[in-house]
């Protein structure tokens, strides 16, 4: 079966990540409004909690995070009307909220880069515009979270056995104000959380990149996969307060293609030169690409910058996009005395840190007739091509 996919040119964006900003936000669906913390004491009524079935690595040979992504899962069931919800979060690893299965929050690749064993940011929510407030109504709380800046080799040095993380955690503490002016606390604990690996997401890391399987269901609409947690115990540091440091997603400063190719064969090669691609279908920024099976597309941004790529496509079920983004392209012919990894014209990856098995997208297709759009939430890239 012949499987193609396609997308559009004007449409293949890089969003740039930025600091201290939250103009221009990639996704107006998420919800929940950033509000101050509770005091440090409410911590005391909830636990770092971890999926029983999160895989560790261990050895030396620690190059890739471990496969999956933690979920957790709470319902709460109203005792009275809600007036006022806050929910304070913390995560080892870099998680996302959803209430209710919307997501919450605007910041990008939450908590952030800290020390791995002195501080770890919280980040606290009003969702009381975005939860049921009924009395006996009840509220589905569901996190995801993936290693990066805790369990991958952005903090693992060289030659460590293992990864200084372990297990992905997650840390909460939800407060609810009645109607009467009680208030109530709901802490992660082990009695009415459930955990487990499960979603879309089926390997991520900041050096690694993302894989992400379209058929897969969010790990709130598969609880029945998981079970009853258990605590976990790396963590011993303090939790503060993000402090202005957040990382957004900038739409007004997104990079729009500038040119697009597709090659599929080779000419010029030699034994020392992998040769010079020829160039099948050139694209103007605005018209509808096709890749068919054997073909790569090559797309240049115009300039290197940090940030994820975001595209609009379809493809049958069962297609696996490939993104591997380049800071150059190979050139002079492919010569392999000057250190090419490939033919001219072709992205240039040997100069990475981790070229063959990581810095990468792997996109799976759920199928359908529709355009789906996607952008990696758990990792991010310095790169000029892809």
């Amino acid at each position: 079966m012949k499987m193609n996919l396609h997308c559009f040119a004007n449409l293949i964006p890089i969003m740039i990540l930025a600091l201290f900003s939250n103009s221009g936000l990639i996704n107006a669906t998420e919800v929940g409004k950033r509000t101050d913390a509770l005091e440090a004491s409410a911590w005391n009524d909830s636990q770092w909690i971890s999926a029983v079935n999160a895989p560790v690595v261990k050895g030396h040979n620690n190059g890739r995070a471990a496969d999956g992504a933690s979920w957790f899962v709470s319902i709460v069931k109203n005792e009275q009307k809600i007036v006022s919800a806050k929910w304070m979060t913390a995560g080892l690893g870099v998680y996302e909220l959803y209430v209710n299965g919307k997501p919450v929050g605007e910041e990008f690749l939450k908590p952030g880069f800290t020390h791995y064993a002195k501080t770890k940011r919280s980040f606290t929510y009003d969702i009381t515009d975005i939860i049921r407030t009924k009395p006996n109504a009840e509220n589905m709380l569901s996190v995801q979270v993936t290693p990066g800046w805790w369990a991958d080799k952005i903090i693992t040095p060289g030659g460590y056995d293992g990864m200084i993380g372990k297990k992905c955690a997650f840390r909460g503490v939800l407060e609810l104000t009645f109607s009467d002016g009680s208030k109530k606390r709901y802490g992660t604990d082990l009695k009415n959380w459930k955990a487990g690996i499960a979603g879309p997401v089926k390997h991520a890391g900041i050096f690694d990149g993302e894989e992400y399987d379209a058929r897969e269901p969010m790990g709130y609409e598969c609880v029945e996969k998981l079970s009853t947690p258990e605590e976990n115990t790396e963590f011993s540091g303090d939790i503060l307060p993000s402090d202005g440091a957040e990382v957004y997603l900038r739409t007004d400063l997104a990079l729009a293609p500038v040119k697009a190719y597709i090659w599929k064969n080779v000419e010029r090669a030699k034994e020392n030169e992998f040769g010079k691609v020829i160039i099948a279908r050139e694209f103007a920024s605005g018209t509808e690409m096709t890749v068919s099976p054997g073909e790569t597309l090559v797309v240049d941004f115009g300039q290197n910058c940090a940030g994820v790529p975001s595209f609009v496509f379809k493809a049958a079920e069962g297609t696996v996009l490939t993104c591997l983004p380049a800071e150059l392209l190979n050139d002079g012919n492919g010569a392999k005395i000057r250190g090419m990894d490939g033919p001219e014209g072709s992205c240039h990856r040997e100069n990475l840190r981790i070229p063959h098995t990581g810095i990468r997208l792997d996109y799976t297709f759920a199928g359908g007739d529709n355009y789906v759009a996607y952008y990696p939430h758990c990792t991010f890239f310095g790169y000029r091509y892809a």
